[in-house]
């Protein structure tokens, strides 16, 4: 029998939180996974956040009910072919939205270009999205204390997979 790489044992990788990047009334939370024999490089984190800047729509705000809220989520993703990052923020005070995702060959791994425009994120990116579906719900959509608030409880929390936050 043939063995198949695109079908091996599902290993978890290392997922590291990275600090709150902000820009143009924006603020995303980041995360980098590394693929095994992969490193982590803060110069590949900044080009991918500076890239997803660009892409992103118009920053809304919190009280906005028409567009998005100014706030999202990025995850750097060191895999083994490319480095990969999805790019997701929130509308519609319960609405998970995506720009299409980001890639940069190994050979110039920071010189981010277009992904292909229908993959939304791979097993590993899928947990951190699971994370943040699940901490938005629990932080934002109560009642408890004021929005404000509220939202500083969200961008506080990392998935407690991630090791400390970096870069």
């Amino acid at each position: 029998m043939t063995e198949m790489k695109h079908l091996q044992e599902f290993r978890r990788r290392n997922v590291r939180s990275l600090a709150l990047a902000t820009q143009n009334n924006w603020r995303l939370k980041r995360y980098a996974i590394l693929a095994d024999g992969r490193e982590f490089d803060a110069d590949i984190c900044s080009s991918a956040t500076d890239e997803a800047f660009k892409r992103l729509p118009t920053a809304g705000s919190l009280d906005d009910e028409e567009t998005n809220h100014g706030i999202g989520f990025q995850i750097i993703h060191f895999a083994e072919v490319a480095v990969v990052s999805p790019i997701f923020f929130w509308q519609w005070g319960s609405v998970l939205a995506h720009i299409d995702q980001i890639r940069a060959p190994w050979s110039d791994p920071t010189a981010f270009g277009d992904g292909l425009p229908e993959i939304f994120g791979c097993v590993w990116e899928m947990e951190i999205v699971h994370f943040e579906v699940a901490t938005w719900r629990a932080t934002m959509l109560t009642n408890d204390d004021a929005p404000a608030e509220r939202l500083e409880n969200y961008i506080s929390q990392y998935t407690h997979r991630s090791r400390p936050r970096v870069g």
